[in-house]
């Protein structure tokens, strides 16, 4: 290998992006010409599969980059990406510019408001930490000013939430927000009777990717926490005070948290990459981009097909995780000679949290045989996933202080 300093820069500290930055730095541990550059907004690593319940203040969803990288050698770089120069290997933020000789594409994605009239300007995309703190103050708001309104269908009208989209998120939020709210009725001393919250989906079902059996079993959880569940039904317009649907029913509401959809960011179409389904990086075997030796996408920035299946692997955080350790071993392989893996995706399960104690999902056995699980040992489950990345993040950083 050529005895010249080498930059590895990972744009995004998200699932995979973070999990790729310390496996490069394991890795490259002993190789002193290896830099490896970590970009990303935010000061912290986001655990945006819990983002629902930060949404109601139940948990704690951000570490801060600093603990995380602090005995690894990785210099981060806390800014928005601007430009991704890829003819001359630049990355811009708002500050610097970062030249790379490797580079990994993990910036996430953003809300997708399809061109919904008024959708961008009345909803709360629940898409990072930032929009939960903006939900739970305004939830918050909603309920104190409630409990003075006089008037009932104004005060009906705060105290009814609407969840667009029956995703993984959606269901989730709703059934946090259902416990959250109901805590403040009683803390106000509000009437039950005024809550309304409505979970909009515009397929025939919810969750479309989990079983007939589980999906009954949460809608029948959800339907238990007065959750009002309207399928066939699109967003056509928002406005203000009122979301208007298809079916040519409407709604009045101050409040429409949209989880309905996700886009790549705006740098990622101006970059060059070729890109397929979604605006994603289509990327080979190796999950690296197409046309483009040093570049290698992951998570919600990447076309990666399952070979198995031939189809998508979907933006989950379990497989942005499995790809950034494939993707950081790559990096090394490429570097000194060695053969490139490549990409299988494992599939664990999936877990629904349902909130107070509450999950469902599945985990995955051999012979592609599942096992579900309703309720508490469910919630069990989808409690030890969780505390799974965190004690990866902890192995891989080799920093055991409680983040």
């Amino acid at each position: 290998m050529d005895n010249f300093y080498k930059n590895i820069v990972v744009l995004g500290a998200g699932y995979g992006g973070i999990t790729a930055a310390l496996r490069l730095s394991s890795l490259f541990r002993k190789s002193y010409h290896i830099k490896i550059h970590l970009i990303d907004k935010n000061p912290y690593h986001t655990l945006k599969t819990q983002l629902h319940e930060a949404a109601v203040h139940k948990n704690e969803v951000v570490i801060p980059i600093e603990r995380i990288i602090s005995k690894k050698n990785i210099m981060f770089h806390c800014g928005a990406v601007t430009k991704i120069d890829l003819h001359n290997r630049e990355v811009s933020t708002e500050d610097e510019i970062i030249n790379f000789n490797f580079i990994v594409i993990a910036l996430g994605s953003k809300s997708n408001f399809y061109n919904i009239e008024g959708l961008s300007d009345y909803s709360l995309p629940l898409q990072s930490y930032e929009d939960a703190e903006k939900i739970y103050n305004h939830i918050s708001q909603l309920c104190a000013k409630a409990s003075s309104e006089q008037n009932t269908d104004r005060r009906k009208q705060k105290l009814t939430f609407v969840v667009g989209g029956g995703g993984l998120s959606g269901v989730e939020f709703a059934a946090e927000l259902s416990d959250h709210v109901k805590k403040c009725i009683i803390n106000y001393k509000l009437n039950e009777n005024d809550l309304n919250i409505f979970l909009i989906e515009a397929a025939e079902k919810i969750l479309p990717n989990v079983s007939d059996y589980i999906r009954k079993r949460i809608e029948e959880k959800l339907l238990g926490k007065n959750i009002k569940i309207l399928t066939n039904s699109k967003i056509i317009s928002v406005d203000k005070e009122e979301v208007f649907l298809s079916t040519n029913k409407s709604i009045k509401a101050n409040t429409l948290v949209w989880t309905g959809g996700i886009r790549i960011t705006d740098v990622i179409k101006k970059s060059g990459f070729k890109t397929g389904t979604g605006g994603r990086i289509i990327v080979d075997e190796h999950l690296k981009a197409k046309d483009f030796s040093f570049a290698y996408a992951l998570g919600d920035n990447a076309l990666a097909i399952n070979p198995f299946t031939g189809l998508p692997v979907p933006a989950a955080a379990q497989f942005a995780l499995q790809q950034g350790r494939l993707v950081a071993q790559n990096i090394f392989n490429e570097i000194y000679g060695y053969q490139k893996i490549a990409y299988h995706p494992k599939v664990w399960g999936e877990f629904i949290s349902l909130g107070k104690h509450l999950a469902a999902g599945w985990l995955a056995l051999p012979f592609s045989k599942k096992l579900s699980f309703i309720g508490f040992l469910a919630n069990l489950f989808n409690t030890a996933i969780k505390e799974k990345h965190i004690f990866l993040l902890r192995k891989e950083s080799r920093n055991w202080i409680t983040y």
